[in-house]
């Protein structure tokens, strides 16, 4: 079945050391440093903070590479914006009560519920049955 890839812990890391950086910047910021420039600004970063930049670069990339070999079609997101799996009762549960399903495999039905949900497979499959009656008829086949 198809399960998409977590990124809860890799952004919860991204979200924890760029506050860190946020307080850092605060904290260093004055008027001493205002006019001196990038290249001074990058010097500080490096005195002070050389070990949280790598850090959040290395975030950066950790996410780059969970999203760069993500296949499918859905999309790499956190658990918030996820669908949750169907369980075997649950889908015995909407295979009896909604017949429409049954025109697409168990399969299909599991990995597109994984992504989109069941209550949008539902209404594929409903337009579906609705649209077949003409397409078989343009088509000439019964």
């Amino acid at each position: 079945m198809y399960v998409k890839p977590n990124l809860d812990h890799l952004l919860d890391d991204l979200r924890t050391r760029s506050e860190a950086w946020k307080v850092s910047v605060a904290r260093h910021s004055s008027d001493e440093r205002m006019g001196r420039g990038l290249a001074w600004d990058i010097e500080l970063m490096e005195d002070r903070d050389e070990n949280l930049a790598a850090k959040i670069v290395e975030d950066f990339t950790k996410i780059d590479e969970a999203m760069s070999t993500h296949r499918g079609l859905g999309s790499v997101a956190p658990a918030s914006w996820r669908v949750d799996q169907l369980t075997d009762e649950q889908f015995a549960s909407v295979k009896a009560a909604w017949p429409e399903l049954a025109i697409f495999d168990d399969k299909v039905i599991l990995d597109m519920a994984a992504i989109v949900g069941i209550r949008q497979v539902r209404y594929m499959a409903q337009v579906a049955v609705r649209n077949a009656p003409g397409y078989l008829k343009a088509r000439g086949t019964e």
